[in-house]
């Protein structure tokens, strides 16, 4: 048993997915036999809030746009940073200092020590993992899998999903607080990530990538306009002799290395690294 919401369009062709994820994993597959787009938001997760993240997920389309919206999996939906222990089928959740029971039963709470039906999960005031207790985040992974048609337009926006695309689209649009994105080709990409890398196989139009931490590669840039600025990473930039106009590379603390653009009109810089 899973969970799982699937959409498959209504109208044909090419389409504009804009897909809102928090956590989990994005699969991208361009199909240039595909006639209908195609999404599936699953996990292994039968209950809990990952499997009712999957359950509430949300599909609008207008057109040839498709909206996909999964709501946050954070246990009790208070979004922050959580912690969770699972204990069979019991959940106990906590959110800075406040403790999250939800519809668990089979609990008691003294003097620093934590038991969730019948098992000890915390000991003085530490956790501690016991044969059959779990610890970790909320139980389950969020996968997204989707099917799009050649000559579509793909807008993840996440904070800790992994995005992966195979083949070919017109624009990404990747706004992430940690993820990486890796892509085939595309003709205009706009990427901003705070941790996280950006690698793709060929831009060839337009360029606009920055990361706080990870690293930027293109391996064939074709465009006419591009730009790529890290805080902490690498800049790695092969241009081609279809490159044309600006083409800019900053890092405060890492390496630029731009190949094959001597007839651009070229900006480096970096503060801590070496270009080359």
């Amino acid at each position: 048993m899973s969970s799982e919401k699937i959409h498959v369009m209504s109208a044909a062709g090419a389409i504009e997915l804009n897909l809102s994820v928090s956590h989990g994993a994005v699969s991208v597959t361009v199909d240039p036999k595909a006639v209908y787009g195609r999404v599936r938001v699953h996990t292994a997760a039968t209950e809990g809030p990952v499997a009712n993240a999957v359950t509430d997920t949300t599909f609008t389309e207008r057109g040839n746009r498709l909206t996909v919206s999964v709501p946050d999996d954070s246990v009790g939906g208070m979004g922050g940073s959580y912690s969770v222990m699972q204990v069979g089928g019991n959940v106990v959740s906590f959110n800075g200092g406040v403790i999250n029971t939800g519809t668990m039963t089979g609990m008691t709470i003294s003097n620093g020590d934590i038991w969730v039906g019948g098992r000890q999960v915390v000991a003085g005031g530490r956790v501690v993992a016991e044969q059959g207790t779990v610890v970790s985040g909320a139980a389950g992974t969020i996968t997204v899998d989707v099917i799009l048609p050649a000559g579509s337009s793909l807008a993840v926006s996440t904070k800790n999903a992994e995005t992966t695309v195979r083949g070919d689209l017109e624009a990404i649009r990747f706004d992430a607080r940690n993820g990486s994105l890796q892509a085939g080709s595309v003709k205009v990409l706009e990427s901003e990530t705070h941790n996280g890398s950006v690698l793709l196989d060929s831009v060839d139009e337009e360029l606009e990538a920055s990361t706080h931490n990870g690293s930027i590669t293109i391996g064939a840039y074709n465009g006419r306009r591009g730009s790529a600025r890290t805080h902490n990473g690498d800049v790695t930039i092969s241009a081609t002799p279809a490159s044309s106009g600006r083409l800019a590379a900053r890092t405060h603390n890492g390496n630029i290395r731009v190949r094959g653009a001597g007839h651009l009109d070229l900006k480096t810089s970096t503060h801590n690294g070496r270009v080359w």
